[in-house]
C-alpha cells in the first residue's frame, strides 16, 4: 500500500500539482506586479498571497486545521514567530493566519523570477544574513513598519527549514524587535508540513498541517537581562503544540 500511495503522489506531483502551482502562481505574482501600484499595498500587498496559500493547500490535497486565531486582535500588531519545516508552511501562514503581516525573508528570494519582485511589491523585508550591518538595517525597517500600525511581521527564527522537522536555534532577530518596541510576540507551531513536503523532496504526499496559534507573550518588561529567557520560552510554546 504504501508504494502504491508512493506512486500515486509522485505522478499527482509531477503531472497535475506542479504544473498546476507553477501556473496559479504565475498569474497571481504577475497580478501582485502590475496592481499593487495602481491599487495600493494594503489590498495587493496580502489578499492574492491569502488567495495563492490556500490555492496551494486545495492542490496538494492537504487537510488544513487552524487552532488559536482568536488569540489575534486584528488591532494589534505583533511579531509572529513559528517553526519552519517546510515550504508548504508559507502557504499555510499566508492562506490561514488571521492577520496582515509582512514577512522578514532572505535576500536570495530577491532574486527568484516573479516571485522576488511580487515580494518587492507587497512589501516584504529583505534580509541580507552575509552581511551584519545590512542585516541590522533590514530589521530596522521592519521596526518602522510596526510603528507605522499597519502591519505585523513574521518570521521564522530557525533560519531555515528543519530537516528532521524538529525545532532548530531561535536567532535573537525578531525578539531585539519585540524588545526594541514592546511589541507582544505570538508564537505560531506548525506540525505536519515537512510529511507534505519535506526539505530537499519535490513530491508532495497528501496529510494534515495544523497551525497552532498561541496567546500573545506581554512584551511590556523585555530587555538586555532577560532576552535569551524570552527565547527559550517561545521556543518551548512552539515545541509544546508539536509533541502532541
Amino acid at each position: 500500500m504504501k508504494h502504491l500511495l508512493k506512486l500515486f503522489s509522485i505522478i499527482y506531483s509531477t503531472f497535475i500539482f506542479v504544473p498546476l502551482a507553477i501556473l496559479v502562481s504565475t498569474i497571481i505574482f504577475i497580478l501582485i506586479i502590475i496592481m499593487t501600484p495602481i491599487a495600493g499595498e494594503s489590498k495587493w500587498g496580502y489578499y492574492p498571497g491569502r488567495v495563492l496559500g490556500r490555492i496551494m493547500c486545495t492542490l496538494a490535497l492537504t487537510r488544513v486545521k487552524i487552532i488559536g486565531n482568536e488569540n489575534i486582535d486584528p488591532n494589534q500588531s505583533y511579531i509572529f514567530v513559528a517553526n519552519h519545516q517546510s515550504m508548504f508552511d508559507i502557504f499555510l501562514v499566508y492562506g490561514y493566519l488571521n492577520a496582515k503581516f509582512k514577512w522578514i525573508m532572505k535576500q536570495e528570494i530577491r532574486k527568484t523570477p516573479l516571485l522576488g519582485k511580487a515580494c518587492e511589491s507587497m512589501g516584504h523585508i529583505f534580509v541580507d544574513r552575509s552581511n551584519p550591518m545590512r542585516a541590522q538595517k533590514s530589521l530596522q525597517e521592519a521596526q518602522e513598519r510596526l510603528l507605522q500600525g499597519h502591519n505585523s511581521i513574521f518570521l521564522f527564527p530557525e533560519g531555515t527549514r528543519s530537516a528532521t522537522g524538529k525545532v532548530g536555534r531561535f536567532k535573537r532577530g525578531a525578539f531585539t524587535i519585540a524588545r526594541d518596541l514592546h511589541f507582544p510576540i505570538i508564537p505560531v507551531s506548525i506540525s505536519g508540513a515537512n510529511n507534505v513536503l519535506p526539505k530537499g523532496g519535490w513530491h508532495i504526499t497528501p496529510g494534515t498541517i495544523t497551525m497552532t496559534i498561541h496567546q500573545p507573550i506581554d512584551t511590556t518588561n523585555l530587555n538586555d537581562e532577560n532576552l535569551n529567557e524570552t527565547i527559550d520560552q517561545v521556543k518551548n510554546i512552539v515545541e509544546s503544540a508539536l509533541k502532541t
